[in-house]
């Protein structure tokens, strides 16, 4: 199998622009699909595919395609299985869909953030198209945290501007994260590696740490001490799930989800709570550096 041509779904979002630019050192051929009325604009010299998301019109964008790769928001995801039925059937050989994140193959997790169940949904679809359909082969990527653009927006609890942080529990638990220029490495590396990563959930990282270690990293580079408030795991997934049934999703996610990310027994110590731990060896990804990733952060606040 070799893998040449890759198209990019989501890649004006969060995600997608470092995806785009790890597939673009990669010297990928990429081309990026966009709906038919959006008005988003891309770098130059990069084709573009418009679809209205009919079958035809999906089946039509994907042909001659190798490789699709989802990045696609939780707003789409409801669409993402159009997108792999219409992959298969436009001779697409491997799919990666919008996985990254947290360990969604432990079950905690997903008994902790029940929003992660249409990720697991996603995968299942992608097993049953991939028996169907010979030649057609799907990775999953699980990332951990998306450590600097948490920083950056005060996702992960730390306030950069204000100098506060947010500390659930103890502060002492370890989990992964990758920044996004790792993952973005990452899908391209997958999509070189197609036999070694075909069919299967992998793991890779930047980082393995603990909120404290990452705060002490943080105050030491910013040379502030950040004024810190105490929360559970256990009334941060209350809240969000009291949210959550008053219909109030958007605030409900931040919850959740970190509740999960931060909670005990979510597999989220990839070093520690995955066979194998991570591909980051395999793949060949860079050895990161925390204090000049954070550094890179401080500097464009």
């Amino acid at each position: 199998m070799a893998i040449k041509n890759v198209l990019l779904v989501g890649a004006g979002g969060n995600l997608g622009p470092a995806v785009l630019k790890g597939l673009l050192d990669a010297n990928f051929t990429v081309t990026i699909l966009a709906r038919s009325d959006s008005k988003s604009t891309f770098p130059a010299g990069i084709a573009v595919r418009r679809t209205d998301y009919t079958p035809a019109s999906l089946v039509a964008a994907f042909a001659g395609q190798d490789a699709v790769v989802s990045t696609i928001g939780a707003g789409g995801l409801a669409q993402q299985n159009a997108v792999v039925d219409a992959a298969a059937k436009a001779g697409v050989q491997r799919f990666i869909p919008s996985e990254f994140g947290s360990n969604t193959l432990n079950q905690k997790a997903l008994d902790t953030v029940p929003l992660f169940q249409g990720k697991v949904d996603h995968v299942a679809h992608l097993k049953s198209v991939a028996a169907k359909h010979p030649g057609f082969t799907w990775t999953s990527i699980i990332t951990g945290g998306f450590f600097d653009w948490g920083l950056q927006v005060g996702f992960l609890g730390y306030d950069l501007r204000n100098h506060t942080a947010t500390i659930y529990d103890s502060g002492d638990r370890r989990a992964s994260v990758s920044t996004l220029a790792q993952i973005g490495r990452a899908v391209a590396a997958t999509l070189t590696h197609p036999a070694e990563t075909a069919n299967k959930y992998i793991f890779v990282s930047s980082f393995t740490l603990t909120q404290n270690e990452t705060l002490a990293a943080i105050e030491s580079a910013t040379g502030h001490k950040f004024t810190v408030t105490r929360r559970t795991t256990a009334d941060a997934n209350k809240q969000g799930r009291e949210k959550l049934a008053k219909g109030d999703i958007e605030n409900a996610i931040a919850d959740l989800i970190l509740s999960g990310f931060y909670g005990e027994g979510t597999g989220n110590d990839f070093e520690h709570d995955v066979d194998g731990g991570t591909v980051n060896k395999v793949l060949g990804l860079p050895t990161e550096k925390l204090d000049e990733v954070i550094k890179q952060v401080l500097a464009g606040n």
